[in-house]
């Protein structure tokens, strides 16, 4: 029985060998391609001789794997330095993409981290690093370059943003190396908001008699800030002509505006402790004769000489001493006082504030009413001022006016894009070509799509978040970390593989909170950023200037600013003291003698034509 069965095998297989060699004995068509499993036959006739049997194959080419070859990507961002390894959103990326994801324990934030990272020689193959300047780290080996092409070919929306904005191709180009740059240039929301708005006490006005009909209310429904929950904050594009604020800040001060029949309100807080060209803080008061805090690299044209200066040498700077001294002279202001005894500049300021003395204040547009933020921010306006007052009401404003009906404020950066350590995207030494690639589909995904962006910038619907009203046409509502499944909680923060560097649309960017989305769609809707952001005539710029220029200015500067800086504080702080009788009778020899202590060598170059004006298109930014 053994024998037969192995004679069948033997004849089965002898069989098999035989059709198969009559198989491949068949005349082959010229035509067919062996590539698919496709097949069409030949129709067959009757009449003839059937001919040779042939198929025909379509051709189809199989799709190829980007992410064949699995590869190791190192990260770093910000806040990394207590990150966790194998998060949730670290093992989905690493499945997705085939990579095994390494995200490093530096704090990108952290100069004396990055530094140290440096000066071992390392660089993470992708991410930013704030505490090394991406050009220093490129000329020493640490970094490699990127293309144009691979810009445009890789990260098609980053390049729609480009074209966009042209001005966006100059950032973080390499000299010698056209269409060749150091990195990705950071361009989003943030640089283009205002840091801080204008912001009255409401109730306060309408005792005083300075009532606003148009309000809209900002409802909130996060619970931490139930007691402004409604009938709280408010919205207006009311703007007072500059008697009318002058007149506010006298009653706020003198017309006992909280009813309580002391005397102990003031009109304002100049933010600061003392003289001071200002800050984001106090540019809501210089925005009223067309100046800021930018006095080193803002340019303005001076029709008196013809000449493009810096602020402090314009008009625009003049007014605003004579209206300071005049607020802090008769009381109506006064500097912030260091309320907690420490050097907690926030602490202080909104100490100042929650005493419930003020009527005025710029108020930070992102942080206040922020669920995001430590429990200790939402001690700020309003939970900490209707602590002490419950009855307390607030009204933002575009601007206030100044003497000649012109006002303003500042967006966070002059331009919409960024570079250097602050705002480039690099890539490390050690990120090949191949590596590259898989870089960039990692950040086009996360960054660049609704999908990779929601999910890896907010975290998960339902478990790190909800939304406040219509999804994704809403703010978000972030849960309480203690209610959280612990395999979703971090130390750190959710952003690390999706961030806000290129988020262009201030509607994602604005929904970590209810107060800042309804206050930026308000913002936008009523073109407060287009009609009332202050730009320069000329921006003191390698982008503007040419790097000549510009390095024939800072030879310049390293020479005659710390002289022309001492003329200019010491008019300002003897026009902040009170020290001088008539700021504008004393204009023109202070003049004179920046003039002479380098501001004409400074005109020089400031004026020659090829020194570009500082043009943005304002209503391509939102």
């Amino acid at each position: 029985m053994k024998k037969l069965s192995l004679l069948l095998s033997v004849l089965l297989l002898f069989t098999m060998v035989s059709c198969t060699q009559s198989s491949e004995q068949q005349p082959v068509d010229s035509s067919i391609t062996t590539t698919t499993q496709v097949t069409t036959t030949k129709p067959q006739t009757t009449t003839k001789a059937d001919p040779p049997t042939t198929t025909t194959k379509a051709t189809v080419t199989e799709p190829v794997n980007p992410f064949a070859n699995h590869l190791e990507i190192t990260y770093l961002t910000r806040f990394c330095d207590n990150y966790e390894e194998g998060r949730w959103d670290e093992k989905e990326l690493e499945e997705k993409f085939n990579i095994d994801l390494k995200v490093w324990n530096i704090d990108a934030y952290s100069a004396e981290q990055c530094t140290m990272m440096a000066a071992a020689g390392d660089w993470a193959d992708t991410g930013y690093v704030n505490g090394y300047d991406p050009v220093r780290a490129y000329n020493e080996g640490l970094t490699r370059n990127i293309t144009l092409d691979q810009i445009r070919t890789k990260l098609p929306e980053y390049y729609s943003i480009l074209e966009s904005n042209p001005i966006g191709f100059q950032f973080n180009l390499i000299p010698e190396e056209p269409d060749t740059y150091y990195g990705i240039s950071f361009c989003y929301a943030m640089n283009n908001y205002w840091y801080h708005v204008n912001c009255f006490r409401l109730d306060w006005l309408e005792n005083v008699g300075y009532g606003i009909d148009d309000l809209t209310e900002v409802k909130l429904s996060y619970e931490g800030l139930s007691q402004a929950a409604e009938d709280t904050i408010f919205l207006s594009n009311h703007i007072f002509s500059f008697d009318e604020f002058t007149d506010i800040m006298r009653a706020f001060t003198e017309d006992d505006p909280d009813g309580n029949g002391v005397d102990d309100t003031f009109g304002a807080m100049y933010p600061l402790t003392g003289p001071s060209y200002g800050s984001t803080w106090t540019d809501i008061y210089t925005g009223m004769f067309g100046v800021t805090s930018y006095y080193t690299t803002w340019l303005h044209y001076d029709e008196a000489s013809g000449n493009y200066v810096p602020p402090y040498a314009t008009s625009g700077w003049r007014d605003f001493l004579v209206f300071i001294n005049d607020m802090l002279s008769k009381g109506y202001m006064n500097y912030m006082q260091n309320v907690t005894e420490t050097n907690d500049y926030l602490g202080n300021f909104y100490g100042c504030l929650n005493t419930g003395a003020y009527g005025h204040f710029p108020l930070d547009a992102l942080y206040n009413m922020n669920p995001g933020y430590p429990a200790w921010v939402r001690d700020w306006v309003p939970n900490g001022l209707l602590s002490k007052d419950p009855g307390a009401q607030f009204v933002i404003l575009p601007v206030i006016v100044g003497p000649d009906g012109k006002g303003g404020n500042r967006r966070y950066l002059d331009t919409p894009f960024r570079d250097g350590a602050w705002g480039t995207w690099s890539f490390g030494a050690s990120c090949t070509d191949e590596k590259l690639d898989r870089c960039l589909a990692l950040l086009r995904y996360t960054h660049f799509t609704d999908e990779g962006f929601y999910r890896y910038y907010y975290g998960l619907e339902n478990v790190h978040y909800k939304w406040s009203g219509e999804p994704y046409n809403s703010a978000i509502i972030a849960t309480d970390i203690t209610k959280i499944p612990k395999q979703y909680t971090s130390n750190a923060i959710q952003a690390i593989f999706a961030t806000d560097k290129f988020l262009t649309d201030f509607k994602k960017w604005s929904m970590v909170s209810e107060f800042f989305y309804t206050l930026c769609e308000f913002q936008i809707e009523n073109d407060w950023f287009v009609n009332y952001t202050l730009e320069p005539d000329k921006l003191i710029s390698r982008l503007f200037m040419g790097n000549d220029m510009y390095d024939e200015y800072i030879k310049l500067r390293d020479t005659i600013q710390s002289d022309i800086l001492t003329v200019s504080n010491d008019f300002r702080n003897k026009a902040f003291q009170g020290e001088l009788a008539n700021i504008n009778a004393e204009w023109s020899t202070y003049i004179d003698q920046l003039y002479a202590a380098g501001l004409e060598e400074y005109v020089k170059i400031f004026n020659r034509e090829e020194f570009k004006l500082f043009e943005i298109d304002k209503s391509k930014l939102y």
